[in-house]
């Protein structure tokens, strides 16, 4: 008998084979990728798929699409060196073209792998130049080759880190004359819209924008069944149960269906749907977990076990129980769990934002 395989993906953005649904959202960034000088702002929660559904938007052919997580530079001059490296690659004759445009911008120029590259290490100081230096040479690469090029911008609020508070205003002023790079800009942080739209905020009146929320829950249901069939377990009923406890997070979802299907093929005997998130939650993420909540203050471990346990957190009754000395010092807790995005906010209440963080905190947040 060939040995089953398992079908779920969590670690990285789902490829085409795995991809699903968002057929209306997936048309149109399609259309924008193909349009000039366009702007957009896509959010939603953390683990929804908005990376997923952007990098499956922008594989399609003639798509010049470069993507850039400013959460793992460390720097505005790393960033800009994260741009030149997601490019596009040219053969020889563009190549030697786009090295001569490369000398009117950038100090220190190599070509690498087919791709423009900065040589030389870079100051601190001057980190803001760089980056405008390489998103101008982006926008003329693209004019000389008579191309658009999309620039997506992923966990967009992380470049107040390295650039500070006003960095998204000069940003503004970069780009607003680049008429061949479209720039979509993403971030789960629910500040961003703020920080981008507000009247007051440096892109007011200047962004389309697109909201990634859950997907169907039978339709994930019926994804579960159809991608455990391919990794050999046929009869697998458990897709229903798996949605109803991650919650609306696409990431979550598969997350828990991986480690259901591989307990599964282990015939572990039981609930095996509980058994999945104890076993992700108390056992692989608990040091990961721990290392969150030992920073946090005694109201927000407080308000955490309150709504671990389906309790109101700011009703007098949970503030006795919790040891909580009033409902403004319960309140201001919630904000500053929801800011750290371990809650977030519903039209009716506010959630954990990790229904895998919330069995641990249930477990041993006692």
């Amino acid at each position: 008998m060939a040995s089953l395989i398992n079908p779920f993906f969590f670690e990285s953005p789902a490829g085409a084979r795995e991809f699903t649904d968002r057929e209306s959202l997936l048309a149109e960034l399609q259309k924008f990728m193909t349009a000039r000088g366009r702007r957009l702002l896509v959010f939603g929660r953390r683990r929804m798929g908005k990376t997923s559904l952007i990098v499956q938007a922008g594989a399609g052919k003639g798509r010049r699409f470069l993507l850039c997580d400013i959460s793992t530079a460390a720097s505005l001059n790393e960033l800009a060196r994260k741009l030149l490296e997601a490019a596009p690659e040219q053969k020889a004759g563009k190549l030697v073209k786009l090295a001569a445009l490369a000398g009117k911008y950038l100090k220190s120029v190599a070509i690498s792998a087919g791709k423009i590259a900065i040589s030389g290490e870079l100051r601190a100081a001057e980190g803001g130049q760089t980056l405008e230096q390489v998103l101008n040479y982006l926008n003329e690469s693209a004019l000389s080759l008579d191309e658009v090029w999309t620039i997506c911008l992923d966990e967009f609020q992380e470049i107040r880190r390295l650039g500070g508070e006003k960095v998204d205003w000069r940003l503004r002023g970069i780009i607003q004359g680049h008429k061949n790079l479209n720039y979509i800009f993403t971030g789960s942080d629910h500040r961003l819209i703020g920080w981008m739209t507000d009247p007051t905020a440096p892109f007011f009146k200047q962004l389309a924008q697109m909201e990634v929320g859950p997907i169907d829950p039978a339709h994930m249901a019926r994804w579960i069944k159809a991608r455990a069939k391919i990794g050999g377990i046929p009869d697998f009923p458990h897709g229903e149960q798996i949605v109803a406890v991650a919650g609306p997070c696409t990431g979550d979802i598969v997350r828990l269906a991986k480690a259901v299907f591989d307990m599964a093929l282990r015939a572990v005997p039981g609930a095996v749907v509980t058994a999945a998130l104890d076993s992700l939650a108390l056992v692989e993420l608990h040091q990961e977990f721990l290392n969150q909540w030992r920073p946090l203050g005694v109201n927000e471990r407080a308000v955490l076990r309150a709504i671990s346990a389906g309790k109101p957190p700011t009703a007098a009754d949970t503030l006795r129980a919790y040891g909580i000395n009033a409902a403004s010092s319960a309140a201001h807790a919630i904000e500053n769990l929801v800011n750290l995005q371990f809650l977030t906010r519903t039209s009716a209440k506010v959630i954990f934002d990790n229904p895998f963080f919330r069995r641990w905190v249930d477990f041993n947040g006692v």
